[in-house]
């Protein structure tokens, strides 16, 4: 290997070589398996690019350019859709990448042989792109209303329909939860991240018992892990009280099978045949349920202000964010605490109102 010395192994100037010993030694045990498979995901990325770029996986090749390359390739067209066509990547999913190889190299530094990285760390010379100023996503009342008409209603929605089923009783399709997919989203409406949800367990919730939860007033769900190994208490609205109940009592049971250790709040239908061991739900299957609903929503309102494009599980958290700014006098203490966010960028955010309050705002000024 030309500009080794003689006596360092011809592996220890791979790539890939490298990347398994950070990630087995510094990452998988270290991060949650999400996490850690991410990590894997985004710096496999950058292997491939450099081997089909250079052919070849030399560590010591990896240079400034290089990484400033693979930032373009990938704020250009880092993303491939379906049928294999290429599109850009958002600019924080691009950094995230870079902060993923920031970390390697830095590790690389730390344990490999200054003969390895002669002009040191890579990433450092790199900056991340700009981001885009955050724009508010809460959505507005007329909506909430709406979408809240479309959720209490969701049952019909997955009712087998045709012929053969008329003047019979109503049967729901086999992968139907509707009323997993109501608490789901009520739950967001109180707060509550995507990852936060897939995360619940079911020792989590202060009453667990079907019939208590229905008429208790007061309900939380302790030790909810957000962000930067944080955690906070979530007191649950009413809405979210009922569509819990209901997912308890009616859902959840029979797909707590045997075969699984059913500790998740939320679990997969068990007639799903490639459903997780433990039988808990994803966060690509989240963003299926609460996305469907968004769907259902929009095609059963004609009205161009009420149309929500698509629904995502972080409208509802602005929403909630909003409201919870407006009845607090934007406290900010009340804001960190229930959102479990300390960023000021993002608490500004939250308490922006919706395009339709922001208007109202100025219409007679």
């Amino acid at each position: 290997m030309l500009g080794l010395s003689e006596d360092l192994d011809p592996a220890d100037d791979s790539l890939t070589v490298w990347i398994e010993r950070y990630l087995d030694l510094a990452v998988r045990g270290v991060r949650s398996a999400e996490v850690a498979a991410k990590i894997a995901r985004h710096l496999q990325r950058f292997a491939t690019w450099i081997a089909g770029g250079l052919g070849h996986d030399r560590l010591s090749a990896v240079t400034v350019r290089e990484v400033t390359a693979w930032r373009e390739h990938l704020a250009a067209a880092g993303n491939l859709g379906r049928d294999g066509t290429a599109a850009p990547m958002a600019a924080a999913t691009v950094n995230n990448h870079l902060a993923h190889l920031s970390a390697l190299f830095s590790w690389i530094c730390a344990h490999a042989t200054a003969e390895l990285l002669r002009h040191g760390d890579p990433t450092k010379k790199v900056p991340p792109l700009p981001l885009p100023a955050p724009q508010p996503r809460a959505l507005a009342a007329a909506q909430v209303r709406t979408v809240k008409n479309v959720v209490d209603r969701i049952e019909t929605f997955h009712e087998l329909k045709g012929r053969r089923r008329r003047g019979a009783a109503a049967r729901l399709h086999a992968h139907a939860r509707p009323a997993r997919g109501r608490a789901i989203v009520y739950l967001f409406g109180t707060g509550l991240r995507r990852a936060e949800v897939v995360g619940l367990d079911l020792d989590q919730l202060e009453v667990a018992e079907v019939a208590v939860l229905r008429r208790a007033k007061t309900v939380r769900l302790r030790d909810v892990r957000g962000k930067g190994r944080t955690s906070r208490t979530v007191f649950l609205g009413r809405d979210a009280r009922q569509a819990l109940a209901d997912y308890l009592e009616h859902e959840r049971p029979g797909d707590a099978t045997a075969s699984t250790t059913p500790t998740a709040l939320f679990l997969s239908a068990a007639s799903i045949a490639a459903r997780r061991p433990d039988g808990r739900l994803s966060p690509r299957s989240i963003n299926t349920i609460v996305g469907e609903i968004g769907r259902l929503h929009d095609a059963q309102t004609s009205d161009p202000g009420r149309k929500l494009g698509v629904l995502r599980p972080h409208d509802a958290r602005h929403t909630f964010a909003f409201e919870l700014s407006q009845r607090s006098g934007h406290n900010r203490a009340e804001l960190e605490r229930r959102l479990g966010h300390a960023n000021d960028r993002y608490l500004r955010l939250y308490i922006n109102p919706p395009d339709d309050i922001a208007a109202s705002y100025i219409e007679d000024l």
